[in-house]
């Protein structure tokens, strides 16, 4: 127990309140004119709308293959078919995990919450530790909660500002063609300090494909319901555009591949 919790990631406290999710619909040119395709091709980005979400808590970083490992070894999930066996391999180890789908993100999630005497390492955005909740309850964050985290409230483009650095990302641009470990890239932190929330791997959230404006009572938070899954982020193998805090992806819930990981959320309510 004491690795496992050594392994799990800390968890940053993002209080209660109201930003600005999607993409205002007169960017949709410019959008098309930088990353390539048609302004309807961004439509699904649209409209701009604010969103207005109760306190919650999202990991710092993604899910390490070595912690997801644990999983594995309790029979909860399958070993992802690029580990090619039932351990990761060591230089894959402290990596995000990848190569696993929806359902999998999800079993990791219930696994984790019956794990007893494990204590979340809570922050705020600051780095200033917090008490944790009394009850923990992992999940997958809500395509609203992981855009939040990922650009605060003010609409910016990437983590960081409105402008491409290269630098600061694990995209196509940058020539690492893998995944990262946690730590390669602090500049480009979120407003609340999240590492890694444009480029690496993508990240499963809980959220069905629907259109906007986002409404979490409308039934796409509902985990019963058949349909494809969104990604945020982007990844290492994508190009700039894809890593744009605005940028929605999607996949049937069963689809698994080399790009595709997940990042702890808790609720802390």
């Amino acid at each position: 127990m004491n690795q496992l919790v050594t392994l799990l990631p800390v968890m940053v406290f993002i209080p209660g309140q109201t930003f600005l999710m999607g993409t205002p619909a007169r960017e949709t040119s410019d959008l098309a004119r930088r990353y390539g395709g048609t302004r309807e091709s961004y439509h699904e980005e649209t409209p701009q709308h604010e969103v207005t979400l109760p306190a919650f808590a999202i990991a710092q970083t993604p899910l390490s293959a070595a912690l997801y490992a644990y999983a594995v070894a309790a029979g909860a999930v399958p070993p992802p078919p690029i580990w090619r066996g039932p351990t990761p391999p060591p230089p894959l180890a402290y990596l995000p995990v990848t190569d696993i789908n929806w359902h999998e993100a999800r079993a990791f999630c219930d696994w984790l919450n019956q794990q007893r005497d494990l204590a979340a390492r809570l922050i705020d955005a600051n780095g200033r530790p917090l008490p944790p909740p009394a009850r923990l309850h992992f999940r997958l964050p809500t395509e609203a909660e992981w855009e939040h985290a990922a650009r605060g409230n003010d609409g910016r483009r990437f983590p960081w500002g409105d402008e491409f650095d290269p630098l600061l990302t694990n995209t196509r641009e940058g020539g690492r063609a893998a995944p990262n470990p946690p730590g390669a890239y602090p500049g480009g932190r979120s407003p609340y300090g999240i590492e890694d929330m444009a480029g690496n791997v993508w990240e499963w959230t809980a959220s069905l494909d629907r259109p906007y404006p986002y409404r979490a009572d409308d039934g796409r938070e509902d985990p019963t319901a058949p349909g494809r899954r969104i990604l945020r982020g982007g990844c290492y193998a994508n190009p700039q555009g894809y890593a744009r805090c605005a940028c929605r992806f999607r996949l049937a819930p069963t689809m698994r591949n080399q790009f595709l990981g997940m990042r702890l959320a808790l609720s802390v309510e």
